[in-house]
């Protein structure tokens, strides 16, 4: 048994890979998240989905520009919780809510002297 571990534990040693660098983690992400973002045709319109897959789209962008030149820890504290709640809105499906002004179906008459003005 004793054995069997130890050939165990030397195979599984020698098959080790090398630690991944987390900026080819964050890049490989940002770059799964804007072709997530971008493949949709909605991105073009004029509606509260297209306009956060966009955004996303931008700060996909964004950090992808400055990857290699600010710390890659800072990148991630400061834009993924954005990046969540952008893919977040996009996932929720809402729209914006139009508010109509309210229409008169009267008219005032300014001329009459017995009316009330309003």
């Amino acid at each position: 048994m004793r054995s069997f571990l130890c050939l165990l534990l030397g195979f599984s040693l020698s098959n080790s890979a090398e630690p991944i660098a987390i900026d080819s983690i964050v890049y490989h992400q940002m770059l799964l998240l804007k072709s997530k973002m971008d493949i949709n045709p909605i991105i073009w319109q004029d509606t509260k989905e297209g306009y956060t897959r966009n955004r996303a789209v931008r700060v996909c962008n964004m950090v992808l520009d400055s990857l290699g030149k600010i710390n890659t820890e800072t990148l991630v504290e400061k834009n993924y919780p954005l990046l969540d709640s952008l893919v977040l809105n996009v996932n929720k499906g809402t729209e914006y809510q139009i508010e109509q002004p309210i229409s008169k179906n009267y008219q005032f008459n300014y001329f009459y002297s017995s009316s009330s003005m309003p």
